[in-house]
Order: structure tokens, then sequence, then C-alpha cells
């Protein structure tokens, strides 16, 4: 690959930076203000930052593929081989339909009440307690019994998929330390994968519906333990910190859940706004097969892409004031789980999972009060390692 394309920006942001990682929304403006298209030095990687130009690659499968992966190093790129991210038609139809055989919005919205006594069965003892961590003892666990039963895993099989979720986020960047420290994360879980049969899991059960459509020979038998990993390993995280970060936005802008309080109609509204605003995957990866033009700008051909999810979705170009957090904002076309072909699978789950949870919150809690916190560092993902919070 060249380092150098005609009528590219050149900038020395790392994005994968810990100082990037802390407040990537400065950094993110630069890029943006440089031009359509930027080569990153550090990573020998072209970024799209702009909000139409994120969404046509994300479009446009056949040229910004993911078929050679969607990691920024090759390990990765390797491992996620087979899993539905990285498929392509006809092969993709195929894996996609096998998970939205009980994932598409008319089968999911079953599921809003059960998710709602659930949410308030998690938050009530905490609201009363007054002082808790909402990602360690909310978030997680909530998402952890709600996937358990959803994919029928016994409790021992979940914390396992668990934990491989926040590795996989964290080993699509570039190969360092914490790459190899996740790396080998998912090589466990893998293993496990692997060891799984149709009677590990609850009849009826989503998990066990992949095992049928193996029978049934819509999906190649070998795919199924891939499809498990989709099932788990992309809903967890990215949901575990949109609820944090939703959590953080209303406790940092106290007059958003005055507004929430007195019109709940604007739930569904919150939760795309704050997927908008710090949407749990900030940069994913694309390979461009061919040079392809965004303004006066160039992508070669040849070279791997970062897809800036956070910085589309701040883009001044697209959204008036992007820099604040508005419930009554219409953001339903935000970027934060994805768009076109690979849009999160998941994404109409993951939406009443976060709205079960709010609505928890507003009918317990008058406001809320940040304590200590401390900011993940992972690659991909935004969120938090702790979030503190007083109830009142």
């Amino acid at each position: 690959m060249t380092s150098t394309a005609p009528r590219t920006a050149r900038s020395t942001v790392d994005p994968f930076a810990a100082e990037v990682a802390a407040d990537p929304y400065p950094y993110y403006r630069e890029l943006r203000n440089s031009g359509p298209v930027v080569y990153l030095e550090k990573h020998d990687v072209y970024a799209l930052t702009r909000y139409a130009d994120v969404r046509a690659a994300l479009r446009d499968w056949e040229t910004f593929t993911s078929a050679k992966g969607t990691a920024f190093n090759p390990v990765m790129n390797q491992q996620v081989r087979g899993l539905v991210l990285t498929a392509e038609p006809p092969e993709h139809g195929a894996l996609r339909g096998a998970l939205l055989e009980r994932l598409k919005p008319s089968s999911v919205h079953g599921y809003a009440n059960w998710f709602e006594q659930k949410a308030a069965e998690m938050v009530t003892p905490l609201v009363e307690r007054g002082t808790f961590d909402a990602v360690n003892e909310l978030a997680q666990p909530f998402l952890a019994t709600i996937l358990t039963e959803l994919i029928g895993f016994p409790h021992e099989l979940t914390d396992k998929f668990v934990a491989g979720s926040t590795a996989a986020f964290l080993a699509m960047g570039p190969m360092n330390e914490r790459t190899d420290n996740a790396l080998a994360v998912i090589q466990d879980v893998m293993s496990t994968i692997a060891g799984i049969t149709r009677a590990d899991l609850a009849p009826g059960s989503m998990g066990e519906s992949l095992y049928r459509a193996a029978e049934r020979g819509e999906i190649p038998d070998e795919y199924v333990g891939n499809l498990l990993f989709d099932y788990v390993g992309p809903a967890f995280d990215t949901t575990t910190h949109a609820i944090g970060n939703l959590i953080w936005a209303l406790a940092r802008n106290p007059g958003q859940l005055t507004i929430l309080r007195a019109e709940p109609a604007l739930i569904p509204r919150a939760v795309d706004e704050i997927l908008r605003y710090q949407p749990p995957i900030q940069i994913w990866g694309r390979f461009c097969r061919k040079d392809t033009e965004f303004g006066d700008m160039t992508v070669p051909g040849g070279s791997r892409v970062a897809i800036v999810l956070g910085s589309a979705n701040r883009d001044e170009r697209h959204y008036s004031d992007p820099d604040i957090f508005d419930v009554r904002r219409t953001a339903r076309d935000h970027l934060g789980l994805g768009y076109g072909m690979h849009r999160c699978t998941g994404a109409s789950l993951a939406h009443l999972e976060i709205e079960a949870v709010l609505r928890a919150l507003l009918e317990r809690m008058d406001r809320i009060e940040l304590g200590k916190s401390r900011r993940l560092l992972n690659h991909t993902v935004r969120g938090f390692d702790r979030l503190e919070v007083r109830a009142g």
C-alpha cells in the first residue's frame, strides 16, 4: 500500500491514542475541517469523518468492503472471517436472515414489557440504596440477564461471551499490548464456542433457533458458532455503554432529565440522541477496493479505511448544534449503529433495552448526580469502566 494519495489531506492525529479516547470530539472536528479524506500517518489509514461521506461509504459495500476485515490489524481481520459483519452477498443474506428470524422489529417489540419489568426489578433497590455504579451494577447485569434468557445460555457461558464482547472491540485496534491481551481472550471464547451443542441451549431460545436453521439447510453447520457470537458479542458492550453514556449525559444536563420526566413520549428520541451524541462504537474499519473520490479528495484503492462514526454524528454539516445533547432532537438518521447492509442486526432490540432502563430511572429519580467515574480504555468503544451516580 502506498502511504500517500493524490488530493488527500494528512494528519498526525492518532484516533487510538489514550488522550484522543479521553475526549475525541475536538480531534474529530480538526479532521473534518482538514478535508473529506484524511490520511492518518500513524497507522497508514485513510479516515472518513463527515456524515454524508461516512453514510455513502457504509452504503457502498462493494467498494468499501468488510470482507477483508473491519479491524486495524491483520490478526483480528483473520479472526472475524465467517461472521455476519464481514460477509457479503449472497452469503450475507443467509447469515443475517438466520439472526433476523428473532430480531425483526415486529418480533422484538413483544419483549418490551418484559424488559421494563426486569429493568424495574434492578433499578428499584439501587435507587433505594442511593448510590450505585450505573455500569457494573445496572447496565451490565441487566443485559447479561436479558441475553442469558434470550439466547438460552447457561450463566457460565454468558459470562464467557460477555468477556469476549469486551475483548473483541479492544482487539479491533492496531497491534499493541492491549490488542494482544484481547486476542488471547477471544481465542479462549472461540474455543468454548467450538464445544457448544444444541443441547447446551434452552429449547425455543434464539441460540437454539440457529441450530434448527442449520438442520433445515438454511445456513452451513460450521457457521452456527460464529452466529452465536454475533448474537452476543456486538450486543453486550455496545448496549452497556449506550446506557452508561445516556445516564452520564442526563446527569450533566439536568434540564434534559426534567424534559423527559415531563414528556416520557420523548424517550425513544432520547435513545436516538445518545447514540448520535456519544455512539458506543466510535471507529470501524473497511477496505477500499478502488480509487474513490469524496469531494476533491481521493481514497486510494487497496487502502485500509477508518469509518469514524463518532465524528460523522457530530458533523455540523448535517446536525445543527451537534455538540449539544438535546432529547427533543430528531436523530433517527444517526450512524451510531451503522448504516446499510451491515447496520447492527440487533438495533431494535438494543433500542428497547435502553428505553426500558431509562423508563425505570425516570419513574424513580428526580435527578442524577455524578460520583466517581473512569472512562473505558478501548480502541473502538466509548463508555465507562465505572460510573458512580447518586439518586435524587
